[in-house]
């Protein structure tokens, strides 16, 4: 049996959540597989409905409520307990509190075998002592798995020696239904052409305000252009005043978080082209991998990323380019490319997605 402790779960948006299902689905062929987790911003209807969808041999737990200070006491308390009940083969952790009970797990218990996958934010220097003590949790560990170069780098300047590259992944069933979704569900009825797509919380890691900067180059191109935005709207407000500032106010959609996978799939399917341009926060929030772009990939939408991150993994030559997310100019050459070669990009998507199956990427799992 293995235990997978993740500090994201569907059905809530984030990319480690999304990265633990897909780890979970792929484990769950071979073993059991037990899931402790948090499965916030969803409601309890949601919850349900994505539970009874799992296979049999996934369990999920959630995390003791909230409760104040005494929170992280009662999840580490949880979480022991858990371990002893269980015993499982394997532990996985991922997300930074759950890197962290990690640790404990290997303190208290040092027989039991505890990997972590790192994403990015976590482990930066530059995120201050929560990233300290992340990075010291993940020296305990016996493997730390980076889910990019990017990544791995960040973990190498802190000298720790246990790391493996394992770039995100898709499930399987994903991915063979991906082709038939192409055909079954009809898109959105959205403006313009091109019509390119970010998905993700809108912040400034996620880059949402570099796209809308380049919207006035772009609509000189491509003067029917409209830029698509899903996921939470945490600064939303902002960025409309700065496309209003800009002029562009008219080429700029934000759906927010949609209600459903299948909207996300449509999301994907209405869109010409997926762009992130995420962004390096000076307090260590980065892109680990980005895999969205993954996702987008599957339904043949080619991706427009920035260098300078985890998207450089997740983005091939064939499959999308990659900019400098503060150069309109290249971001127009970028997106004229593709459209001029969308039939070989679309193509080159899927292939590049297949390549990212999880159902291959778990033979690299340390067990």
């Amino acid at each position: 049996m293995i235990f997978l402790i993740s500090s994201e779960f569907p059905p809530g948006p984030g990319g480690i959540g999304q990265h633990a299902y897909s780890l979970s689905m792929a484990l769950s062929n071979q073993h059991q597989v037990v899931v402790l987790t948090n499965q916030d911003y969803a409601t309890n209807e949601e919850i349900a409905l994505f539970l009874a969808q799992l296979p049999h041999n996934i369990q999920v737990i959630r995390f003791a409520k909230r409760y104040g200070k005494l929170t992280s006491f009662r999840r580490t308390w949880q979480t022991l307990r858990l371990v002893k009940q269980l015993n499982p083969e394997v532990i996985f952790t991922s997300g930074r509190f759950a890197l962290w009970l990690g640790a404990i797990i290997k303190k208290v218990m040092s027989k039991r075998t505890v990997y972590g996958f790192a994403h990015g934010i976590e482990v930066h220097p530059n995120s201050g002592i929560l990233g300290v003590i992340t990075r010291k949790a993940c020296g305990i560990l016996n493997g730390i798995m980076a889910v990019s170069e990017f990544t791995a780098s960040l973990l190498q300047k802190q000298s720790l020696q246990k790391i493996e590259i394992l770039p995100n992944g898709l499930d399987e069933t994903f991915i063979k239904q991906s082709r038939m979704m192409a055909s079954t569900i009809n898109p959105f009825n959205w403006h313009g052409h091109p019509k390119l797509l970010t998905v993700g919380n809108v912040t400034p890691r996620k880059g949402q305000h570099r796209v809308i900067k380049a919207l006035p180059e772009i609509l000189k191109h491509f003067p029917n252009a409209h830029y698509h935005v899903v996921g939470l709207p945490t600064n939303a407000d902002r960025l409309l005043e700065l496309a209003k500032t800009l002029g562009v106010y008219h080429a700029v959609t934000f759906h927010g978080k949609l209600s459903s996978r299948q909207d996300l799939y449509r999301a994907y399917l209405s869109a010409d082209i997926f762009i992130m341009l995420s962004e390096n926060q000076a307090n260590g929030d980065v892109e680990g991998f980005g895999i969205a772009i993954l996702e987008a990939n599957a339904f043949g939408v080619p991706s427009i990323g920035a260098i300078g991150c985890g998207i450089e993994d997740a983005i091939s030559s064939g499959s999308g380019i990659l900019v400098d997310g503060n150069n309109a100019i290249s971001i127009v050459a970028a997106i004229q490319k593709i459209l001029t070669e969308k039939e070989n990009y679309a193509r080159n998507a899927r292939l590049w997605a297949e390549k990212h199956n999880w159902a291959e990427l778990i033979k690299k799992v340390w067990m």
